[in-house]
Protein backbone atom coordinates (compact mmCIF):
# COMPACT_ATOMS: atom_id res chain seq x y z
CA UNK A 1 0.00 0.00 0.00
CA UNK A 2 1.21 3.52 -1.54
CA UNK A 3 1.03 6.85 0.59
CA UNK A 4 2.18 10.38 -1.11
CA UNK A 5 4.58 12.35 0.34
CA UNK A 6 3.22 16.02 1.00
CA UNK A 7 5.95 18.78 1.15
CA UNK A 8 4.74 20.85 4.28
CA UNK A 9 4.59 21.64 7.57
CA UNK A 10 2.72 18.16 8.24
CA UNK A 11 5.52 16.35 7.65
CA UNK A 12 8.33 18.41 8.87
CA UNK A 13 10.53 17.76 11.64
CA UNK A 14 9.26 20.56 13.50
CA UNK A 15 5.79 20.41 13.94
CA UNK A 16 4.69 21.05 17.45
CA UNK A 17 1.02 19.05 16.67
CA UNK A 18 0.20 16.58 19.58
CA UNK A 19 -1.89 14.00 20.25
CA UNK A 20 -4.67 13.62 23.37
CA UNK A 21 -1.54 12.68 25.58
CA UNK A 22 0.48 15.34 24.55
CA UNK A 23 3.48 12.89 21.99
CA UNK A 24 4.20 15.01 19.03
CA UNK A 25 2.91 13.92 15.86
CA UNK A 26 4.23 15.03 12.68
CA UNK A 27 0.52 15.83 10.91
CA UNK A 28 -1.12 18.74 10.89
CA UNK A 29 -4.51 17.35 10.35
CA UNK A 30 -6.96 16.79 13.13
CA UNK A 31 -8.80 14.25 11.39
CA UNK A 32 -6.28 12.04 11.23
CA UNK A 33 -5.47 12.41 14.26
CA UNK A 34 -8.81 11.61 15.62
CA UNK A 35 -8.46 8.32 13.12
CA UNK A 36 -5.85 7.09 14.96
CA UNK A 37 -6.85 7.97 18.56
CA UNK A 38 -10.18 5.31 17.28
CA UNK A 39 -7.48 2.81 16.06
CA UNK A 40 -5.76 3.09 19.47
CA UNK A 41 -8.87 2.32 21.23
CA UNK A 42 -9.73 -0.74 19.25
CA UNK A 43 -5.95 -1.95 19.60
CA UNK A 44 -6.59 -1.73 23.13
CA UNK A 45 -10.16 -2.57 23.51
CA UNK A 46 -10.44 -5.40 20.57
CA UNK A 47 -14.15 -4.12 19.74
CA UNK A 48 -14.25 -2.54 16.30
CA UNK A 49 -11.39 -2.71 13.27
CA UNK A 50 -8.41 -0.72 13.80
CA UNK A 51 -7.08 -1.32 10.94
CA UNK A 52 -9.82 0.24 8.83
CA UNK A 53 -9.67 3.21 11.38
CA UNK A 54 -5.75 3.47 10.42
CA UNK A 55 -7.07 3.61 6.49
CA UNK A 56 -8.85 6.53 7.60
CA UNK A 57 -6.31 8.34 9.45
CA UNK A 58 -4.48 7.68 6.19
CA UNK A 59 -6.40 9.24 3.92
CA UNK A 60 -7.34 11.95 5.77
CA UNK A 61 -3.39 12.99 5.85
CA UNK A 62 -1.17 10.51 2.92
CA UNK A 63 1.70 11.84 3.97
CA UNK A 64 1.85 10.69 7.65
CA UNK A 65 3.56 7.69 7.34
CA UNK A 66 3.73 6.76 11.06
CA UNK A 67 0.19 5.48 10.22
CA UNK A 68 1.34 2.87 7.98
CA UNK A 69 4.16 1.75 10.75
CA UNK A 70 1.39 1.17 13.50
CA UNK A 71 -0.64 -0.90 11.25
CA UNK A 72 2.55 -2.77 10.23
CA UNK A 73 2.94 -3.37 14.55
CA UNK A 74 -0.42 -4.24 14.44
CA UNK A 75 -0.30 -6.52 12.27
CA UNK A 76 2.97 -8.36 13.58
CA UNK A 77 1.16 -8.52 16.83
CA UNK A 78 -0.91 -11.98 15.49
CA UNK A 79 2.63 -13.87 15.68
CA UNK A 80 2.19 -15.43 12.29
CA UNK A 81 4.42 -15.39 9.63
CA UNK A 82 1.83 -14.30 6.68
CA UNK A 83 0.44 -10.85 8.32
CA UNK A 84 4.27 -10.47 9.04
CA UNK A 85 4.78 -10.59 5.54
CA UNK A 86 2.37 -7.59 5.01
CA UNK A 87 3.70 -6.02 8.07
CA UNK A 88 7.04 -5.94 5.71
CA UNK A 89 5.56 -4.87 2.81
CA UNK A 90 3.93 -1.64 4.54
CA UNK A 91 7.26 -0.74 6.31
CA UNK A 92 9.40 -1.17 2.67
CA UNK A 93 6.19 1.05 1.82
CA UNK A 94 6.63 3.66 4.54
CA UNK A 95 10.50 3.52 3.73
CA UNK A 96 10.21 5.85 0.94
CA UNK A 97 12.10 8.64 0.35
CA UNK A 98 11.08 12.18 0.75
CA UNK A 99 9.06 12.14 4.16
CA UNK A 100 10.43 14.11 7.16
CA UNK A 101 8.64 12.27 10.33
CA UNK A 102 8.91 13.35 14.13
CA UNK A 103 11.75 11.15 15.91
CA UNK A 104 9.70 9.66 18.01
CA UNK A 105 7.72 8.03 14.82
CA UNK A 106 11.15 7.49 13.60
CA UNK A 107 12.20 5.14 16.40
CA UNK A 108 8.51 3.19 16.31
CA UNK A 109 9.84 2.39 12.52
CA UNK A 110 12.97 1.31 13.89
CA UNK A 111 11.29 -0.92 16.16
CA UNK A 112 8.87 -2.53 14.02
CA UNK A 113 11.56 -2.87 11.62
CA UNK A 114 13.26 -5.08 14.28
CA UNK A 115 10.17 -6.62 14.84
CA UNK A 116 9.50 -7.52 11.27
CA UNK A 117 13.26 -9.17 10.86
CA UNK A 118 12.43 -11.41 13.35
CA UNK A 119 14.42 -9.89 15.90
CA UNK A 120 11.53 -9.28 18.94
CA UNK A 121 13.80 -8.91 21.75
CA UNK A 122 15.85 -5.60 19.59
CA UNK A 123 12.08 -4.67 18.78
CA UNK A 124 11.35 -4.51 22.68
CA UNK A 125 14.49 -3.05 23.60
CA UNK A 126 13.31 -0.07 21.03
CA UNK A 127 9.65 0.65 22.09
CA UNK A 128 11.50 0.61 25.49
CA UNK A 129 13.99 3.45 24.28
CA UNK A 130 10.53 5.11 23.00
CA UNK A 131 8.57 5.04 26.50
CA UNK A 132 11.96 6.10 28.35
CA UNK A 133 11.06 9.68 26.36
CA UNK A 134 7.61 9.13 25.48
CA UNK A 135 6.30 7.50 28.38
CA UNK A 136 2.41 7.95 27.53
CA UNK A 137 3.24 6.72 24.38
CA UNK A 138 0.63 3.77 24.50
CA UNK A 139 0.95 2.07 21.25
CA UNK A 140 4.92 1.52 22.27
CA UNK A 141 3.45 0.06 25.37
CA UNK A 142 0.82 -1.94 23.85
CA UNK A 143 3.27 -3.67 21.52
CA UNK A 144 6.14 -4.35 23.65
CA UNK A 145 3.71 -5.71 26.48
CA UNK A 146 2.63 -8.18 23.58
CA UNK A 147 6.06 -9.26 22.90
CA UNK A 148 6.97 -9.42 25.90
CA UNK A 149 4.27 -12.15 26.26
CA UNK A 150 5.28 -14.05 23.18
CA UNK A 151 8.23 -14.29 24.40
CA UNK A 152 7.90 -15.53 28.18
CA UNK A 153 9.30 -12.37 29.39
CA UNK A 154 7.48 -11.91 32.73
CA UNK A 155 9.86 -9.44 34.42
CA UNK A 156 9.35 -7.21 31.91
CA UNK A 157 5.57 -7.98 31.22
CA UNK A 158 4.97 -6.52 34.93
CA UNK A 159 7.38 -3.82 35.15
CA UNK A 160 7.15 -2.28 31.62
CA UNK A 161 3.73 -0.82 32.79
CA UNK A 162 4.96 -0.03 36.29
CA UNK A 163 7.89 2.02 34.74
CA UNK A 164 5.22 4.37 32.71
CA UNK A 165 2.32 4.37 35.21
CA UNK A 166 3.70 7.31 37.32
CA UNK A 167 3.68 9.18 34.28
CA UNK A 168 -0.18 9.06 33.47
CA UNK A 169 -3.32 9.67 35.34
CA UNK A 170 -6.56 8.80 35.16
CA UNK A 171 -7.89 11.80 33.07
CA UNK A 172 -5.88 11.00 30.41
CA UNK A 173 -7.51 8.74 27.35
CA UNK A 174 -6.29 5.33 27.71
CA UNK A 175 -5.12 4.99 31.32
CA UNK A 176 -7.71 2.09 32.28
CA UNK A 177 -5.84 0.28 29.65
CA UNK A 178 -2.72 0.64 31.17
CA UNK A 179 -3.74 -0.68 34.29
CA UNK A 180 -5.11 -3.83 32.81
CA UNK A 181 -1.65 -4.64 30.82
CA UNK A 182 0.17 -3.47 34.84
CA UNK A 183 -2.75 -6.38 36.06
CA UNK A 184 -1.68 -8.51 33.72
CA UNK A 185 2.20 -8.49 34.20
CA UNK A 186 1.34 -8.86 38.27
CA UNK A 187 -0.64 -11.85 37.84
CA UNK A 188 2.31 -13.54 35.59
CA UNK A 189 4.97 -12.41 38.03
CA UNK A 190 2.75 -14.07 40.84
CA UNK A 191 1.38 -11.39 42.70
CA UNK A 192 -1.97 -12.33 42.86
CA UNK A 193 -3.50 -9.98 45.56
CA UNK A 194 -1.96 -6.75 43.83
CA UNK A 195 -3.01 -7.91 40.28
CA UNK A 196 -6.77 -8.86 41.44
CA UNK A 197 -6.93 -4.90 42.64
CA UNK A 198 -5.34 -3.59 40.09
CA UNK A 199 -7.46 -5.30 37.54
CA UNK A 200 -10.34 -4.17 39.43
CA UNK A 201 -9.56 -1.14 39.64
CA UNK A 202 -9.36 -0.82 35.53
CA UNK A 203 -12.79 -2.88 35.22
CA UNK A 204 -14.00 -0.68 37.16
CA UNK A 205 -13.26 2.87 34.96
CA UNK A 206 -13.99 0.66 32.21
CA UNK A 207 -16.34 -2.03 32.41
CA UNK A 208 -15.68 -3.21 28.50
CA UNK A 209 -11.83 -3.85 28.78
CA UNK A 210 -11.41 -7.64 27.95
CA UNK A 211 -7.56 -7.88 28.52
CA UNK A 212 -8.35 -6.29 32.41
CA UNK A 213 -11.02 -8.81 33.08
CA UNK A 214 -8.94 -11.27 31.69
CA UNK A 215 -6.23 -10.53 34.11
CA UNK A 216 -8.38 -10.67 37.08
CA UNK A 217 -9.47 -14.23 35.29
CA UNK A 218 -5.96 -15.51 35.35
CA UNK A 219 -5.75 -14.42 38.89
CA UNK A 220 -8.51 -16.94 39.77
CA UNK A 221 -7.29 -19.79 37.72
CA UNK A 222 -3.74 -19.49 39.30
CA UNK A 223 -5.39 -19.54 42.79
CA UNK A 224 -7.97 -22.75 42.10
CA UNK A 225 -11.01 -19.75 42.27
CA UNK A 226 -12.71 -21.75 39.53
CA UNK A 227 -16.57 -21.58 40.64
CA UNK A 228 -15.70 -17.68 41.30
CA UNK A 229 -13.70 -17.38 38.25
CA UNK A 230 -16.76 -18.70 36.42
CA UNK A 231 -19.08 -15.92 38.76
CA UNK A 232 -16.58 -13.05 37.41
CA UNK A 233 -17.02 -14.39 33.48
CA UNK A 234 -20.51 -14.79 33.72
CA UNK A 235 -21.28 -11.53 35.51
CA UNK A 236 -19.71 -9.22 32.87
CA UNK A 237 -20.55 -11.60 29.60
CA UNK A 238 -22.40 -8.15 28.05
CA UNK A 239 -18.84 -6.69 28.47
CA UNK A 240 -16.30 -8.73 27.28
CA UNK A 241 -18.75 -11.52 24.65
CA UNK A 242 -20.40 -9.01 22.26
CA UNK A 243 -18.59 -8.44 19.26
CA UNK A 244 -15.28 -8.21 20.68
CA UNK A 245 -12.02 -9.80 18.87
CA UNK A 246 -10.89 -10.98 22.72
CA UNK A 247 -13.86 -12.85 23.43
CA UNK A 248 -12.76 -16.16 21.83
CA UNK A 249 -9.83 -15.94 24.73
CA UNK A 250 -11.70 -15.39 27.62
CA UNK A 251 -14.23 -18.49 26.21
CA UNK A 252 -11.59 -20.48 26.41
CA UNK A 253 -10.77 -19.46 30.39
CA UNK A 254 -14.71 -20.25 31.17
CA UNK A 255 -13.75 -23.71 29.46
CA UNK A 256 -11.18 -24.02 32.12
CA UNK A 257 -13.09 -23.02 35.01
CA UNK A 258 -15.68 -25.95 33.99
CA UNK A 259 -12.70 -28.32 33.38
CA UNK A 260 -11.20 -27.62 37.23
CA UNK A 261 -14.99 -28.52 38.25
CA UNK A 262 -14.63 -31.88 36.24
CA UNK A 263 -17.66 -30.44 34.03
CA UNK A 264 -16.20 -31.76 30.93
CA UNK A 265 -19.64 -31.89 29.30
CA UNK A 266 -20.13 -28.15 29.88
CA UNK A 267 -16.42 -27.54 29.38
CA UNK A 268 -17.07 -29.22 25.64
CA UNK A 269 -20.61 -27.21 25.27
CA UNK A 270 -18.48 -24.19 25.31
CA UNK A 271 -15.95 -25.11 22.56
CA UNK A 272 -18.56 -26.15 20.38
CA UNK A 273 -20.67 -22.85 20.75
CA UNK A 274 -17.51 -20.39 21.19
CA UNK A 275 -14.48 -22.01 19.97
CA UNK A 276 -15.01 -24.69 17.48
CA UNK A 277 -15.72 -22.17 14.38
CA UNK A 278 -13.11 -19.75 15.26
CA UNK A 279 -9.94 -20.56 13.40
CA UNK A 280 -8.80 -17.29 11.80
CA UNK A 281 -5.68 -16.45 13.68
CA UNK A 282 -3.34 -18.51 15.30
CA UNK A 283 -3.82 -17.13 18.56
CA UNK A 284 -7.78 -18.68 18.45
CA UNK A 285 -6.16 -22.28 17.05
CA UNK A 286 -4.07 -22.28 20.23
CA UNK A 287 -6.98 -21.86 22.14
CA UNK A 288 -9.13 -24.63 20.79
CA UNK A 289 -6.01 -27.11 20.62
CA UNK A 290 -5.57 -26.80 23.92
CA UNK A 291 -9.17 -26.76 25.02
CA UNK A 292 -9.17 -30.18 23.40
CA UNK A 293 -5.97 -31.42 24.51
CA UNK A 294 -7.15 -30.64 27.99
CA UNK A 295 -10.70 -32.99 27.65
CA UNK A 296 -8.66 -35.72 25.83
CA UNK A 297 -6.24 -36.26 28.86
CA UNK A 298 -9.80 -35.95 30.62
CA UNK A 299 -10.78 -38.88 28.85
CA UNK A 300 -13.19 -37.12 26.46
CA UNK A 301 -13.66 -38.89 22.72
CA UNK A 302 -12.42 -35.63 20.63
CA UNK A 303 -10.70 -37.24 17.78
CA UNK A 304 -13.21 -35.98 15.40
CA UNK A 305 -12.88 -32.62 16.56
CA UNK A 306 -9.35 -32.53 16.32
CA UNK A 307 -9.26 -34.11 13.02
CA UNK A 308 -10.92 -30.79 11.85
CA UNK A 309 -9.23 -28.61 13.86
CA UNK A 310 -6.15 -29.51 12.73
CA UNK A 311 -6.63 -29.04 9.07
CA UNK A 312 -6.41 -24.97 9.92
CA UNK A 313 -3.13 -25.19 11.25
CA UNK A 314 -0.19 -25.01 8.53
CA UNK A 315 2.26 -27.75 8.85
CA UNK A 316 4.93 -26.62 6.95
CA UNK A 317 7.48 -23.83 5.95
CA UNK A 318 7.38 -20.87 6.39
CA UNK A 319 4.13 -20.82 8.11
CA UNK A 320 5.43 -23.22 10.28
CA UNK A 321 8.66 -22.72 11.65
CA UNK A 322 7.53 -19.04 12.22
CA UNK A 323 6.35 -19.08 16.03
CA UNK A 324 7.62 -22.24 18.82
CA UNK A 325 4.41 -21.30 20.81
CA UNK A 326 2.08 -21.64 17.65
CA UNK A 327 3.94 -24.53 16.20
CA UNK A 328 3.89 -26.52 19.38
CA UNK A 329 0.36 -26.25 19.52
CA UNK A 330 -0.32 -26.97 15.55
CA UNK A 331 1.41 -30.53 16.33
CA UNK A 332 -0.79 -31.34 18.80
CA UNK A 333 -3.68 -30.75 17.10
CA UNK A 334 -2.07 -33.29 14.63
CA UNK A 335 -1.59 -35.77 17.19
CA UNK A 336 -4.95 -35.22 18.80
CA UNK A 337 -6.86 -36.42 16.08
CA UNK A 338 -7.67 -40.13 15.55
CA UNK A 339 -4.05 -41.57 13.82
CA UNK A 340 -3.44 -41.78 9.91
CA UNK A 341 -1.45 -41.51 7.60
CA UNK A 342 -2.00 -37.64 6.52
CA UNK A 343 -1.90 -36.52 10.40
CA UNK A 344 1.35 -38.42 10.54
CA UNK A 345 2.66 -36.89 7.48
CA UNK A 346 1.66 -33.26 8.74
CA UNK A 347 3.70 -33.71 11.93
CA UNK A 348 6.14 -35.13 10.16
CA UNK A 349 6.55 -31.40 7.99
CA UNK A 350 5.98 -29.34 11.37
CA UNK A 351 9.24 -31.11 12.99
CA UNK A 352 10.66 -30.48 10.14
CA UNK A 353 10.18 -26.61 9.92
CA UNK A 354 10.75 -26.34 13.45
CA UNK A 355 14.28 -28.30 12.75
CA UNK A 356 14.55 -25.64 10.58
CA UNK A 357 13.13 -22.16 12.34
CA UNK A 358 14.34 -19.87 9.86
CA UNK A 359 11.35 -18.13 8.36
CA UNK A 360 11.11 -16.32 11.80
CA UNK A 361 13.93 -15.22 12.45
CA UNK A 362 16.68 -14.98 15.22
CA UNK A 363 14.51 -14.68 18.12
CA UNK A 364 12.29 -17.58 17.31
CA UNK A 365 15.34 -19.54 16.16
CA UNK A 366 16.53 -19.88 19.58
CA UNK A 367 13.20 -20.13 21.29
CA UNK A 368 12.62 -23.07 18.75
CA UNK A 369 16.04 -24.63 19.44
CA UNK A 370 15.90 -24.61 23.44
CA UNK A 371 12.25 -24.80 23.66
CA UNK A 372 9.85 -25.87 21.37
CA UNK A 373 11.49 -28.29 19.20
CA UNK A 374 12.43 -30.47 22.47
CA UNK A 375 8.58 -29.96 23.72
CA UNK A 376 7.38 -31.42 20.24
CA UNK A 377 9.97 -34.20 20.24
CA UNK A 378 8.55 -35.13 23.42
CA UNK A 379 4.94 -34.94 22.36
CA UNK A 380 5.54 -37.16 19.87
CA UNK A 381 7.21 -39.28 21.98
CA UNK A 382 4.05 -38.95 24.26
CA UNK A 383 1.60 -39.74 20.44
CA UNK A 384 3.82 -43.21 19.81
CA UNK A 385 3.19 -44.63 23.68
CA UNK A 386 6.67 -43.96 24.37
CA UNK A 387 5.84 -42.96 27.65
CA UNK A 388 8.80 -43.20 29.42
CA UNK A 389 10.58 -40.74 26.61
CA UNK A 390 7.84 -38.09 26.65
CA UNK A 391 7.99 -38.07 30.67
CA UNK A 392 11.71 -37.16 30.41
CA UNK A 393 11.60 -34.76 27.79
CA UNK A 394 8.67 -33.03 29.17
CA UNK A 395 10.25 -32.63 32.82
CA UNK A 396 13.70 -31.76 31.40
CA UNK A 397 12.37 -28.49 29.80
CA UNK A 398 9.02 -27.90 31.06
CA UNK A 399 10.80 -25.54 34.06
CA UNK A 400 11.79 -23.35 31.41
CA UNK A 401 9.11 -23.68 29.05
CA UNK A 402 8.34 -20.05 29.77
CA UNK A 403 10.83 -18.83 27.57
CA UNK A 404 9.15 -19.56 24.58
CA UNK A 405 5.85 -17.81 25.72
CA UNK A 406 2.52 -18.22 26.57
CA UNK A 407 0.66 -17.56 30.03
CA UNK A 408 1.41 -19.87 32.87
CA UNK A 409 -2.39 -21.05 32.40
CA UNK A 410 -1.47 -21.75 29.10
CA UNK A 411 2.01 -23.34 29.47
CA UNK A 412 -0.08 -25.66 32.19
CA UNK A 413 -0.72 -28.23 29.33
CA UNK A 414 2.88 -29.27 29.74
CA UNK A 415 2.39 -29.99 33.20
CA UNK A 416 -1.10 -32.02 32.42
CA UNK A 417 0.37 -33.89 29.93
CA UNK A 418 3.31 -34.71 31.80
CA UNK A 419 1.48 -36.02 35.10
CA UNK A 420 -0.43 -38.33 32.18
CA UNK A 421 2.66 -39.35 30.62
CA UNK A 422 4.58 -40.46 33.92
CA UNK A 423 1.44 -42.52 34.79
CA UNK A 424 1.27 -44.11 31.73
CA UNK A 425 4.91 -45.39 32.27
CA UNK A 426 4.35 -46.34 35.90
CA UNK A 427 6.24 -43.66 37.42
CA UNK A 428 3.54 -42.68 39.58
CA UNK A 429 5.81 -41.21 42.47
CA UNK A 430 6.94 -38.73 39.35
CA UNK A 431 3.40 -37.89 38.91
CA UNK A 432 2.50 -37.67 42.76
CA UNK A 433 5.53 -35.09 42.84
CA UNK A 434 4.11 -33.15 40.62
CA UNK A 435 0.69 -32.75 41.18
CA UNK A 436 2.03 -31.32 44.75
CA UNK A 437 2.80 -28.22 43.29
CA UNK A 438 -0.97 -27.60 42.94
CA UNK A 439 -1.57 -28.23 46.41
CA UNK A 440 -1.72 -24.84 47.76
CA UNK A 441 -3.86 -23.39 45.17
CA UNK A 442 -5.72 -26.69 43.44
CA UNK A 443 -5.67 -28.92 46.77
CA UNK A 444 -9.32 -29.96 47.15
CA UNK A 445 -10.83 -28.98 43.25
CA UNK A 446 -12.12 -32.29 41.52
CA UNK A 447 -9.57 -31.74 38.92
CA UNK A 448 -6.96 -32.79 41.37
CA UNK A 449 -8.86 -35.27 42.89
CA UNK A 450 -9.56 -36.75 39.22
CA UNK A 451 -5.38 -36.68 38.79
CA UNK A 452 -5.11 -38.57 42.67
CA UNK A 453 -7.35 -41.12 41.01
CA UNK A 454 -5.57 -41.76 38.37
CA UNK A 455 -2.59 -42.78 40.20
CA UNK A 456 -0.46 -39.58 41.04
CA UNK A 457 -2.03 -39.50 44.32
CA UNK A 458 -0.25 -37.00 47.06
Amino acid sequence: MGYFIRDDISSAAGTTREDPRGRPVSTASPEAIAHMEQALESMLSYFGDPLAALDRAAEADPGWAHVHVLKAGLLMTGGEYGSTRMARELLATAARPGAVPHERESAHRAAAQAAADGDWDRACQLWEAILVQWPRDIAALLFAHLFDFYRGDALNLKRRPQRVLPRWSPDLPFYGYVLGMAAFGLEESGHYAEAEDTGRAAVAMNPRDPWAIHAVTHVFEMQGRHRAGAAWLDDRLQDWSVDNGFAFHNWFHAALFRMEEMDTRQALAIYDAHLADVSELALQRVDRTAALWRLKLLGVDVASRFAALRRTWATEAPEAGFYAFNDLHALVACIGAAPDGDAAMAADALLEAMADASSGGSTNERMTREIGLPLARAFRDYSRGRWSEATEGLLRIRDRAHGFGGSHAQRDILTLTLMDAAVRAGQRALAAHILAERHAAKQHTPLTAFWQGRGAGV
